[in-house]
C-alpha cells in the first residue's frame, strides 16, 4: 500500500469477507497488536482459525498492519492539502510530484483540480520552499492552490465506512484537536526519541504485529526494555498500531473528496457531518473551502443521495465534489525512511 501506483486489481481476485472477517477487521483496527485469543474470543473464535484468517487477510492484500507515525514526534506539525491545475500528461506531472517525500498521498481528481496531493510540514517556510522549489517549477503544473489543515475532526483508517469512526465527545458541537497532536509525556515534556526509538519505529512500520523478540534482536536489546520503548511509543501516542484496510482489495468501494462553503461556527456543522458513516475523514480547512471530507461511496447513485445528505445539514451552503480517478500515491507509514528534519529557523 505504499506508493501505489494507479489501477486496481482484477475484482475477480478480491478476497470474500464475511461477518467475522469483518469484525477480525474491526479488532485489529482498534489495536494492531492485540493478542489472537483476545480477538478470538471478541469474534467467537479458537485461536487458531483467528491467526488462519488474519493471515489470510494480510497475505490476500486486503489489510496491512503497520505503525502509523505522529509527524509531530518527527516535528511535522503542519498537514496541507494541495489542489493542482495542469497541463500535459497527468502521469507524468503525477510521478515527479510523488518523488517529493513530503508528500504522503496523491490523487487524480475529476473537479475543479487535477491532482490533489496532501504535504507534511516542519512549518510555513518548509511549506513555501516546497511548493516554491518542488512542486511549481515541475513542469505541466500550472496552477496551486494550499488548503492548510487547521482542524481535524474524524479520521477512519478503514473500511467499510464507520468501521473507523470517531464520535464527537458532546451531541452539541464536534471534538476540537490540533491537525498534527503535539506528542508529550505525563509530565506534559515533548517525548524525546533516540535511535533505537526510530529503529524499533521502523520495524513495526514493516510488520506491526512483530514479535517483541525479533525488535528486540534487530535493535539490540533485551527483551524487557523492548517491551518498554514499544509500549512509551504507543502510550505517549508517538505511533499507533493498527489495520489498514487496502480499497484496491477490499471491494468496489469508490473515493472521492468533498468541499463545503458554510455559513456559522463550523463545530456543530462538522458534529453533523462527522456521523455520516460513509465519511472517512473530515478536517477545517483554510483556503477554497471551510470543511473538506473524504467519502467512500459504492455508485453514483450512492454518491448522489450521499451528497444530498450533507446538502441538507444547517449551516452547510455548498457542496462541491472531487472524484478521485486514480491512486498515485498513498504513504501511511511516515517519515519516509525515518529521515528526521528539524525545524527551520529563518
Amino acid at each position: 500500500m505504499t506508493d501505489a501506483p494507479p489501477g486496481s486489481r482484477d475484482p475477480r481476485d478480491r478476497p470474500v469477507l464475511d461477518e467475522i472477517d469483518r469484525r477480525i477487521i474491526a479488532e485489529l483496527q482498534q489495536d494492531g497488536r492485540r493478542t489472537y485469543g483476545r480477538i478470538a474470543a471478541a469474534v467467537g473464535l479458537t485461536e487458531a482459525p483467528t491467526r488462519q484468517r488474519v493471515a489470510r487477510l494480510t497475505r490476500s492484500d486486503l489489510i496491512e498492519i503497520v505503525a502509523i507515525t505522529n509527524p509531530a514526534a518527527f516535528g511535522c506539525r503542519l498537514r496541507v492539502a494541495v489542489g493542482l491545475r495542469c497541463e500535459g500528461d497527468l502521469d507524468t506531472i503525477a510521478a515527479a510530484i510523488a518523488r517529493v517525500d513530503e508528500v504522503d498521498w496523491l490523487v487524480a481528481t475529476a473537479g475543479r483540480y487535477d491532482l490533489v496531493a496532501e504535504l507534511r510540514c516542519v512549518d510555513e517556510q518548509h511549506l513555501y520552499s516546497l511548493l516554491t522549489d518542488r512542486i511549481r517549477v515541475i513542469s505541466g503544473v500550472h496552477d496551486v492552490e494550499t488548503l492548510l489543515y487547521l482542524n481535524l475532526f474524524k479520521a477512519a483508517y478503514s473500511w467499510p465506512p464507520g468501521s473507523g469512526r470517531r464520535i464527537p465527545d458532546e451531541t452539541t458541537g464536534a471534538r476540537r484537536c490540533p491537525p498534527v497532536p503535539p506528542v508529550l509525556t505525563g509530565n506534559g515534556e515533548d517525548v524525546p526519541l533516540d535511535e533505537i526509538d526510530r529503529r524499533i519505529i521502523a520495524e513495526l512500520q514493516q510488520d506491526g504485529r512483530r514479535t517483541y523478540g525479533r525488535i528486540a534482536e534487530a535493535v539490540g536489546l533485551t527483551l524487557a526494555p523492548t517491551r518498554q520503548r514499544v509500549a512509551r511509543l504507543i502510550d505517549t501516542g508517538v505511533i499507533k498500531v493498527a489495520a489498514i484496510v487496502n480499497p484496491r482489495t477490499a471491494g468496489p468501494l469508490r473515493r472521492a473528496a468533498v468541499g463545503l462553503h458554510c455559513a456559522g461556527g463550523l463545530d456543530a456543522i462538522a458534529a453533523a457531518i462527522a456521523r455520516v458513516d460513509e465519511v472517512e475523514w473530515l478536517m477545517a480547512t483554510a483556503g477554497g473551502f471551510d470543511l473538506m471530507a473524504e467519502v467512500g461511496y459504492l455508485d453514483e447513485e450512492h454518491l448522489h443521495r450521499l451528497a444530498a445528505r450533507i446538502r441538507t445539514i444547517p449551516g452547510v451552503r455548498g457542496v462541491e465534489i472531487l472524484i478521485f480517478l486514480a491512486i498515485f500515491k498513498v504513504r501511511y507509514p511516515w517519515p519516509p525512511g525515518l529521515a528526521h528534519r528539524e525545524p527551520a529557523h529563518p
